[in-house]
């Protein structure tokens, strides 16, 4: 209704959980770095809380478009306490089954595709949301369902999200085996006035509109109402938009958010805070001071990194996209796009060099895995993955001397680490007969359709 006269290509408040108008605050950053970190160091448990509308879907949904590339991932919702079982949602959540099936063949189908993917080196991750929902019993079916974790390989990863009645739970007595495997445990609260200013605007900028358009006292009177909840900052600031359109104001002020918030808190229902300053802003006139007074600077420049994060991560999102469906190159100048966030300057240029692995552009791709080389925020096991398909894309142009050069700093840090053990010893034998077309008889570079896959599994989804 708005959209037109605000020139909004979307709603900026809508409220169904979109991770592409996620505000990446000081919060919901932290959390997602946690979950992050969690996946990476392959922690058995992970727990995530918060009030309800505090953006915990958002944050899992930018985890799933971030890692489902390279893990298999299943979202379980709706799930009860007073079911039977568990394991058929989880099969229902991964597409491996839609019927009702007898325990010991579910429990048979799960197995097998946890081997199955372990053997892919692919980990299967499995979001509960709404985890508080489960109860006591259904959890514990849970943590059974971790043994199939052996002694070597971790084969599920389990994320647990949910209100903050989840956590009362997790404290319980009876909980002590479950709570002892959580390796990670966040609470997300509430957003600062700050905080809730650069929300507003960020998902303003995102859809297209001004910054500015709020001004400081309508931002400081949407926090006060929603007490810093971003899903209550939408409905104050969507419905207070929809006032604005109707009085054809340019500008949102704190009398607009005021008569707004004032009619929709009538109903009684919507549980918005400072209520009783309503009427009164409500009826008074405008205050011209308050549209003269300037964005902070830095909740504009907040505005503007958080714009700059998210222009980058669409860049690197819709390039995995193309990626997928083969189209190569335009990928390659969006993965290029997104590197300049020097954030995601190891991961791009990594999917740079995949790329050109795809189209038998070796010499380019061998390029691009050295830049990606050059970030040194980049993780020693990230590291690691990108050296080794480096080697072996030197392996494949003939460069067998700069290959081993690479394997031995592999070998430097983790001798144990995939073959290197075996490529140092086939490169530091004298080399072998070759046919009149140079190539070995024996045929053992046919590798690289097989590496490219097993490697993109490794590599980093996201990166601070």
């Amino acid at each position: 209704m708005y959209e037109a006269f605000y020139q909004f290509k979307a709603k900026p408040f809508a409220l169904l959980p979109d991770s592409g108008f996620l505000y990446p605050g000081s919060e919901h950053q932290a959390a997602y770095s946690l979950l992050e970190y969690g996946i990476l160091s392959q922690a058995p448990f992970m727990v995530l809380t918060g009030d309800p509308g505090m953006g915990k879907t958002s944050l899992l949904q930018k985890l799933i478009a971030e890692h489902g590339s390279k893990h298999k991932i299943g979202l379980v919702t709706n799930a009860r306490y007073d079911i039977e079982q568990l394991l058929p949602w989880i099969l229902l959540s991964l597409g491996l089954s839609t019927k009702r099936l007898d325990s010991i063949e579910a429990y048979h189908i799960f197995s097998e595709f946890l081997s199955q993917e372990s053997k892919r080196l692919r980990r299967v991750i499995l979001i509960v949301d709404e985890a508080q929902s489960l109860g006591a019993e259904l959890l514990e079916e849970l943590r059974l369902l971790s043994n199939m974790n052996d002694g070597k390989t971790l084969k599920l990863q389990i994320i647990l999200s949910g209100q903050p009645d989840l956590h009362t739970l997790l404290q319980r007595i009876d909980m002590t085996q479950f709570a002892q495997r959580i390796v990670v445990d966040y609470h997300l609260k509430p957003l600062s006035e700050i905080d809730t200013a650069n929300c507003i605007r960020h998902r303003i900028r995102v859809a297209g509109g001004r910054p500015s358009l709020f001004t400081n006292k309508a931002c400081a009177l949407v926090h006060r109402l929603s007490r810093g909840n971003p899903r209550l900052i939408n409905q104050v600031s969507d419905i207070a938009l929809t006032y604005g359109y109707a009085e054809q104001a340019r500008v949102i002020t704190s009398k607009l958010v005021a008569q707004a918030a004032l009619d929709r808190s009538k109903g009684g229902i919507l549980p918005l805070a400072a209520k009783e300053e309503l009427v009164g802003l409500a009826a008074a006139p405008e205050d011209p001071a308050e549209l003269d007074d300037p964005i902070p600077t830095t909740v504009s420049a907040a505005s503007d990194e958080a714009c700059r994060v998210s222009s980058r991560e669409e860049d690197y999102a819709r390039a995995m996209v193309l990626k997928e469906q083969g189209r190569l190159r335009e990928a390659v100048e969006l993965f290029h796009s997104a590197a300049r966030d020097k954030s995601m300057w190891f991961k791009a240029y990594s999917q740079v060099g995949l790329c050109y692995v795809r189209m038998k552009e070796h010499h380019a791709a061998i390029q691009a895995f050295r830049t990606a080389l050059e970030d040194p925020t980049a993780l020693q096991q990230d590291t690691l993955d990108v050296l080794y398909v480096l080697g072996r894309s030197l392996e494949s142009v003939g460069k067998a001397g700069h290959a081993l050069e690479v394997y031995q700093r592999i070998n430097h840090v983790t001798p144990t680490f995939r073959d290197i053990e075996n490529r140092l010893r086939e490169l530091q034998q004298p080399p072998k007969q070759t046919s009149h077309k140079g190539r070995p008889l024996t045929g053992k570079y046919t590798w690289f359709g097989g590496v490219v896959d097993n490697v993109q599994r490794f590599l980093i989804g996201s990166r601070k």
